[in-house]
């Protein structure tokens, strides 16, 4: 009687279903406790897919189940930051976010870029990791500078603005080295070319979503959840369209998140997609897509690339810091201010995690380079929230004025 319940218990425990419950069970527990000792649920979901996946433990093996799952984390993921980038907000940011976000974007993405090639990497592999450590990532800044009280000032807005910038510009990039990928070639001519191409991608978007979003916002008011459905078909459009481009469907799925404006859904709308749309990214999907990358992490990289693991970190790190720093420093920042935007701008999380697995997707990037991302993306995001609570002592007072 009891092998027999064993037996039944071992066979439902390796049902997909029951895989998918460890899962989020596990990546809940990590996440509260993270939360509770004030640092990026994020991290705790990377480090709990570690820990139980293949490369620790092996508890769980990748399925297709939960690849087809993680895909769709990528997808509402995109979706989400596109929702919190506000195209109008762009334009009025000030002239030293401006500076910040592209100083804080282009420095990195170069040092990468040439990390990757002067250590034996091809110059799509460099990039990818390029844009993928110059990147950052709204949702860890918002719960940092939550957690220090920093949100609401004047800091906590340069940040934020600086870092809309910046993963619009990380977009774009990451466009023109998909484009490179699919039509099976890149040269100076056509990356400038593509670089052209992409960017005139982004703007039509936007335009065409502006004019058009306003005709459908009825059918998103619907009371049922069918309003919620149609906000996903539309973005699936854009995915589509993106497709169509060459360009992969997660910038389809990041401009489709852009078109959807309070002005043109309305406060009461354009709140109630958001929540919904965190709920399934934030509670669901996400953490699985997080642990799905987790589950491809190879730790033998470490001692097999090395050298380009410590290179990479300090491109990440380093590259942020000074960019970002350097940008508002050129603009009239003190250098002590300076300092802790560069610190402010180096969380990073889902966005640099995607990109590392759009980069495998695709064939570009190996294993050995999706395990160095994931780990600069875990220990640049981990030095953050103790790096800005010691330098934000340091702040000019106008700077703390909400």
């Amino acid at each position: 009687m009891f092998e027999q319940f064993m037996e039944n218990f071992v066979r439902v425990l390796n049902l997909p279903m029951m895989n998918i419950l460890f899962l989020l069970v596990v990546v809940w527990l990590v996440g509260e406790l993270f939360e509770r000792i004030k640092l990026p649920a994020v991290l705790g979901e990377l480090l709990a897919g570690l820990l139980i996946g293949p490369a620790v433990f092996n508890m769980i093996q990748p399925s297709e189940g939960l690849d087809l799952l993680a895909k769709l984390g990528m997808f509402f993921l995109m979706f989400y930051a596109g929702l919190q980038t506000d195209p109008k907000k762009l334009l009025k940011t000030s002239r030293k976010s401006f500076a910040i976000g592209i100083f804080g974007t282009i420095l990195p993405f170069l040092l990468g870029l040439f990390t990757v090639i002067y250590l034996g990497g091809n110059w799509l592999q460099g990039i990818f990791i390029g844009a993928a450590i110059s990147g950052t990532s709204m949702v860890t800044k918002v719960r940092i500078l939550s957690d220090l009280k920093l949100l609401g000032t004047r800091f906590g807005y340069k940040v934020m603005g600086s870092a809309m910038i910046d993963n619009m510009l990380s977009f774009v990039i990451l466009a023109v080295a998909i484009k490179a990928v699919i039509t099976g070639q890149f040269t100076l001519g056509q990356g400038m070319f593509t670089l052209v191409e992409a960017t005139l991608f982004f703007v039509l978007s936007i335009v065409i979503g502006y004019k058009f979003y306003p005709t459908i916002t009825k059918f998103m008011h619907q009371k049922t959840a069918r309003g919620f459905t149609f906000a996903i078909i539309v973005g699936l459009f854009f995915a589509f369209f993106a497709e169509m481009m060459k360009i992969h469907f997660i910038i389809g799925a990041y401009l489709a998140g852009l078109m959807v404006r309070e002005e043109i859904a309305g406060p009461r709308l354009f709140s109630k997609l958001k929540s919904r749309f965190e709920a399934i990214t934030a509670g669901f999907l996400g953490p699985l897509f997080i642990v799905s990358v987790a589950f491809k992490v190879n730790l033998a990289a470490l001692s097999t690339d090395m050298m380009l693991f410590i290179a990479i970190f300090f491109a990440a790190f380093l590259g942020k810091l000074i960019g970002a720093g350097a940008g508002a420093y050129f603009t009239g920042s003190k250098l002590k201010d300076s300092i802790t935007l560069g610190v402010g701008m180096n969380e990073r999380g889902t966005v640099e995690l995607i990109l590392a697995a759009v980069g495998l997707e695709l064939g570009i990037l190996t294993t050995n380079h999706l395990t160095i991302l994931v780990l600069v993306a875990f220990i640049t995001t981990l030095i953050v929230p103790f790096a800005l609570k010691m330098r934000a002592k340091h702040l000019s007072k106008h700077l703390l004025e909400e």
